[in-house]
């Protein structure tokens, strides 16, 4: 029964690591005007990733644009 358990729990854990990485994160970026905005960190330029604000990405876009408002303004 051990075995199972251990087993059932390897399984989940890289399944939840692998749905982890298809979730895109979401970036704060700041234009050279001070305007900000959330994007999708996977399709973003270098560019515009060069003027990162905030933490390196969020799991969702609302998360990012709550913070962009405490961050930004």
């Amino acid at each position: 029964m051990v075995k199972y358990t251990l087993a059932a729990a390897l399984v989940l854990g890289f399944a939840g690591t692998a749905i982890a990485i298809e979730n895109p994160k979401f970036v704060i970026v700041q234009d050279p005007n001070k305007q900000c905005r959330v994007i999708e960190k996977h399709t973003a330029s270098d560019d515009e990733l060069g003027m990162l604000i905030g933490k390196d990405g969020y799991p969702t876009r609302k998360e990012a644009e709550v913070h962009s408002q405490v961050i930004c303004n």
